[in-house]
């Protein structure tokens, strides 16, 4: 009896602890179920708050807010180092914000994989690298899939400036050699990169050839017309650095660095050759690419170039002049004024900042503060350039005889130091043709083109004018396709053909060039009503009614839409007598 209570008791201790045991590992499994759990709730949390962080970066890139674009891709970049297109678009928006220090983190923290087909974190780890003159580091740096051509160009540049900080001038100007492409203006960028890094060297003699190389091709930039004018002054060569200066000023058009040193120059100051160090080098290397991209597109894409060069070099103030223009054309006034500020008293680039700074403050309707800025600015220094702008400045605010009489001024000027420039002539004259002033206005105009006869901007300008008053219809008809020849694709310039075969009668030929115009330049209210016009003289009454109410849309002046609304009415008024077709 006593052995089957112990052995009843055993099993009543064992199925105990049995069940214990079931109880144990169903808690078990319930607390694993519930990490589980948590951690995909987690996983599900985090990705919904990179979706949303990523949705308002994207959103913020499409309303031109970087700072926002790059705060919200660097968090999303932090848990996803392994996605290029993340790592990328974070980059490039910390770098479009001007925020350097934020770049470099996000593509130090990128994955091998990842850095290594990312352009732009690669550059910027490089750039910085050789900025700390870290030189070793930069072609480390820069390993990884081949870039695109334009980035090769940098990245090859980067690697023959490391060499040059590192004491080896010979191979870094052989290194720099193997960064042309076969494309002829990325090498002409190439030739003068060597000729700036030959003056760097000591090599001014080889410097001197492959600048004279470089101009005798018209391929001059702006920082080496600067250099090679320098070593022409100091072997006692003034004449002829002036020439290389005054050419580049003709073709290539206002530049504060050149001017400032023609005028030196002039005056008889002796000046120091400048030697660029690799940080200095290196900066340009990446600045002059992006300052030739700028003239060729109006994307924000320059601006991440000219933050890596203001890396390399602060002090490079040509980049943060370009890419204020940069951030006032992108709507980005603040940030532009804010920049144009920066640049110092010291600098040559300070005179034209001012300009820049009224023509910000001008599109940001601040009229009165931008025309007495500039006029502060003129008291202080009677810049040419200056005075130009202000001109312009005047023009926009419809003042044209103020305008008028300001480039009046420079021609003056010009006039006593032997100078023409067309461009002034021409604005003088479309101001005077403004004011109703014809006579004087022709005669700027024919100035103009006499000293630029392939013109397309004059040429249209004067044949149009002619055509519109009657008077020299030939040769004014003949003017406006030799504009069209030279501009093939300007709306303003197929608009003026198409109107002068209005004004002589041809209609049907006009409008197939006004129509060919609308296409060019949907936006413009003068060419839907020339158009109107030409419909209505052809009997096709309804389009034109269309053409003027879209034109209605396009203008704000009260008293062209009053115009507009009376056609709709009754039609264009007759012009009194149309030639024939010559």
């Amino acid at each position: 009896m006593t052995m089957l209570r112990l052995g009843s008791v055993a099993s009543i201790a064992l199925l105990c602890l049995a069940g214990c045991a079931t109880v144990a590992d169903s808690r078990e499994e319930t607390l694993a179920a519930r990490l589980a759990a948590a951690r995909a709730e987690a996983a599900t949390a985090a990705a919904a708050d990179n979706y949303s962080q990523f949705l308002i970066a994207r959103y913020a890139s499409l309303i031109n807010d970087p700072v926002e674009a790059a705060e919200k891709y660097a968090l999303v970049a932090r848990d996803r180092p392994g996605d290029l297109s993340i790592i990328d678009r974070a980059v490039f928006s910390a770098l479009l914000a001007d925020e350097f220090g934020l770049a470099r983190s996000i593509s130090a923290k990128a994955g091998a994989g990842t850095l290594s087909s990312s352009d732009l974190a690669r550059m910027t780890l490089a750039a910085d690298a050789l900025a700390r003159k870290d030189y070793g580091s930069v072609p480390v740096q820069l390993v990884g899939d081949e870039p695109a051509v334009f980035n090769a160009l940098i990245f090859t540049s980067l690697r023959a400036w490391a060499l040059f900080g590192e004491g080896k001038p010979g191979e870094a100007q052989m290194a720099l050699l193997d960064a042309s492409s076969g494309d002829p203006y990325l090498d002409s960028l190439v030739l003068n990169l060597l000729a700036l890094m030959e003056v760097a060297s000591g090599d001014d003699e080889s410097a001197l050839d492959t600048f004279s190389r470089i101009d005798a091709n018209g391929t001059l930039i702006a920082v080496a017309a600067d250099s090679y004018a320098r070593l022409l002054s100091a072997n006692g060569e003034s004449e002829k650095a002036l020439g290389v200066l005054e050419n580049f000023l003709t073709h290539a058009g206002p530049n504060p660095v050149v001017s400032n040193l023609a005028e030196r120059i002039r005056a008889g100051e002796t000046l120091s050759v400048q030697r660029l160090d690799a940080r200095q080098g290196a900066a340009l290397s990446v600045y002059v690419p992006a300052a030739a991209l700028a003239a060729q597109s109006q994307t924000d894409l320059p601006g991440v170039y000219y933050a890596v060069a203001l890396r390399l070099d602060p002090d490079l103030h040509a980049a943060r002049s370009l890419w204020a223009d940069a951030l006032d054309t992108a709507g980005r006034s603040g940030e532009s004024i804010q920049m144009l500020e920066s640049i110092p008293v010291s600098s040559p680039y300070y005179t034209s900042a001012r300009g820049q700074l009224a023509w910000a403050l001008r599109r940001d309707e601040q009229n009165e503060k931008a025309l007495d800025l500039v006029y502060r600015t003129l008291a202080n220094n009677p810049d040419r350039d200056l005075k130009i702008q202000m001109g312009d400045l005047l023009r926009s605010l419809d003042r044209d005889g103020e305008a008028a009489q300001v480039f009046t001024e420079i021609i003056e000027q010009d006039t006593r130091e032997n100078r023409s420039d067309w461009r002034l002539y021409y604005a003088r004259g479309a101001l005077r043709e403004t004011l109703g002033l014809w006579p004087l206005a022709e005669a700027d105009l024919e100035k103009a083109l006499a000293l630029n006869p392939n013109s397309a901007e004059v040429l249209n300008y004067l044949g149009y004018s002619w055509v519109d008053r009657g008077t020299n219809l030939e040769a004014g008809l003949d003017m406006i396709r030799r504009a069209l020849t030279l501009r093939p694709d300007s709306g303003a310039i197929t608009d003026s053909l198409g109107w002068a075969h209005y004004k002589l009668g041809d209609i049907e030929t006009a409008i197939g060039y006004l129509e060919r115009a609308v296409e060019l330049s949907p936006g413009v209210a003068e060419i839907n009503d020339h158009l109107g016009d030409a419909y209505w003289a052809a009997g096709r009454t309804t389009e034109a009614r269309y053409q003027w109410q879209r034109a209605i849309t396009l203008v704000e002046n009260q008293d062209e839409i009053e115009d507009l609304r009376r056609k709709l009415l009754t039609g264009p008024k007759p012009y009194p007598a149309q030639a024939q077709r010559p």
